[in-house]
């Protein structure tokens, strides 16, 4: 196996996982949305790894949407790591502005691995695919647990999105018994940022950096760092035992205010700007009334979720960044690339 397909390699995570791969000798065919995504990533690797890294990468402009280039892109490719997946900051007017590319991404990169008897797959769901619509209450979860879309219970766009796109790559698993396909669920995904995609869970850090916050919620997520979930994508390609799993990569969770602390341990200096202190549940609910994301997250108040991790230290023997030092990396390169 020597050459792999990446789609969304501008993403936050996308480019670390292709520095990932050229670090590891393989050859990467890539895809971004457009001329300026491609310019902006192939700057950030030869930052990180020197020009010569740019003759191991190969772009092509795909769009989730748009069937055109797929397949004529992964000519010649040994494996594909479907990473492309729409972008939120915020919640989106209609929900199917997510759902749908997220979807039609899972179709085209599909139909086009098929056309080239490509058989390995990597898909990057997320934990969204995990932890919810569940019953009120339930904290604790691993790769055995789905999140149900037909509980009633209240389920983000995003979290929609990529439950129903990992579905549908288990789907094509199903029709096509030759596939060698293994999924990562990611968590909260945190670290070095290298450029100015600093994906959506580094969002929330800087508006805290920014003091866009009057206050932290009493919640929590399972963290990881950006390097773990590159490594753990080529640890599942290079390792057969991870075929036909799925994976929770994930390290320790942390409240909402511990996320702040470690921030401000970090990054002393906002200490004016980042409110680290936890609002009250009843405070939050008023706001819920008035916010349409905070409506989104209101019924998590008071539980830390937490996600096992067992099975991929296991199988993919990742020995995980802790969450704080997850954190802190991000804090530190918000400053020094001046986006806070």
């Amino acid at each position: 196996m020597k050459n792999i397909f990446i789609s969304g390699i501008s993403g936050f995570i996308g480019t670390h996982i292709t520095i990932e791969g050229i670090k590891r000798g393989y050859q990467i065919t890539g895809t971004t949305r457009n001329q300026q995504k491609e310019d902006e990533v192939k700057r950030t690797i030869a930052k990180v790894l020197g020009e010569e890294a740019l003759k191991s990468l190969k772009v092509f402009h795909c769009d989730l949407n748009n069937p055109d280039n797929w397949q004529e892109a992964m000519k010649g490719c040994d494996a594909v790591l479907h990473v492309a997946s729409p972008f939120p900051l915020g919640i989106p007017k209609h929900e199917d502005d997510l759902i749908m590319p997220a979807r039609n991404g899972v179709k085209h990169v599909m139909d086009a691995a098929l056309a080239n008897n490509i058989s390995r797959i990597v898909q990057t769901s997320s934990i969204a695919a995990i932890m919810y619509g569940h019953e009120k209450g339930k904290i604790n979860f691993d790769e055995s647990d789905y999140s149900n879309l037909s509980s009633g219970n209240l389920v983000s766009a995003y979290a929609k999105s990529k439950t129903l796109a990992e579905q549908d790559m288990w789907i094509y698993a199903k029709e096509n018994p030759a596939l060698k396909i293994t999924v990562m669920n990611p968590g909260f995904v945190l670290g070095p940022i290298l450029n100015k995609e600093i994906g959506t869970s580094a969002d929330i850090i800087v508006k805290m950096m920014k003091g866009e916050f009057p206050g932290t919620p009493k919640m929590g997520f399972p963290i990881v760092d950006v390097r773990d979930v590159a490594a753990a994508h080529f640890n599942a390609l290079e390792n057969e035992i991870s075929i036909g799993q799925r994976y929770a990569i994930v390290n320790e969770s942390l409240w909402m205010k511990d996320v702040a602390l470690a921030v401000l341990e970090a990054c002393p200096e906002y200490k004016n700007k980042l409110k680290a202190r936890e609002l009250p549940n009843w405070l939050v609910k008023i706001a819920s009334l008035f916010d349409k994301t905070i409506r989104m997250v209101k019924d998590e108040l008071g539980l830390l979720y937490v996600v096992n991790n067992d099975k991929m230290k296991k199988d993919l023997k990742i020995a995980p960044i802790s969450s704080v030092q997850a954190v802190q990396e991000t804090a530190k390169s918000l400053v020094d690339l001046k986006i806070v």
